[in-house]
């Protein structure tokens, strides 16, 4: 157990779906500053987090939570991962399920790590979600590959379950609980 509570977190992000995603997951009104942090070209999900965690920490200086997520694409032995942020900025949630489709394996898993710093120690947490991508993208809720990204056992994309299910099964949803079960 941590001395730590999430109430007293800052979360690194200047997207605002992922804190919106985060208080609802925890049912915590949690605190953001919007920082723009270098990140490290890396295939490894956690060599990400952990550089931008410790710049954070340089920047912020207080308790604070920091997110990295990546889409493994199993055509591509994981490939784009944490980089599929500009993977989508290139060709969009649509080229990259295309991408996987024309690959002969649509299989992917999404992934969510969070890292909290607060000077003197560090937690971490993971979430992930296998499914496979899919096209036409469908659905409206959600964002980054969420309309393309149809989880295991459903006939849906994360962009037409809604958020309770999303929250429930996804793996940015994963990573929140599995975190405040440390934090507890």
């Amino acid at each position: 157990m941590s001395r730590l509570s999430l109430g007293h977190l800052v979360l690194v992000t200047g997207n605002p779906n992922k804190l919106e995603e985060a208080r609802r997951i925890t049912g915590v009104e949690i605190d953001a500053v919007d920082i723009d942090l270098p990140e490290i070209q890396s295939n490894r999900l956690e060599e990400v987090l952990r550089a931008k965690g410790e710049e954070a920490w340089r920047r912020v200086g207080r308790p604070l939570i920091v997110e990295e997520t990546g889409l493994e694409l199993t055509a591509l032995n994981g490939f784009p991962g944490p980089m599929v942020k500009w993977m989508i900025d290139s060709v969009g949630a649509a080229g990259l399920a295309d991408a996987a489709l024309r690959l002969g394996d649509p299989r992917a898993v999404a992934r969510c790590q969070l890292l909290v710093v607060d000077g003197d120690e560090t937690i971490m947490a993971e979430g992930s979600a296998a499914g496979t991508l899919v096209l036409p993208a469908r659905g409206d809720f959600g964002f980054g590959w969420d309309p393309v990204f149809q989880p295991e056992g459903y006939d849906r994309t994360s962009a037409e379950l809604g958020e309770e299910i999303k929250d429930r099964i996804g793996h940015r949803g994963r990573a929140w609980r599995a975190l405040v079960g440390k934090l507890d």
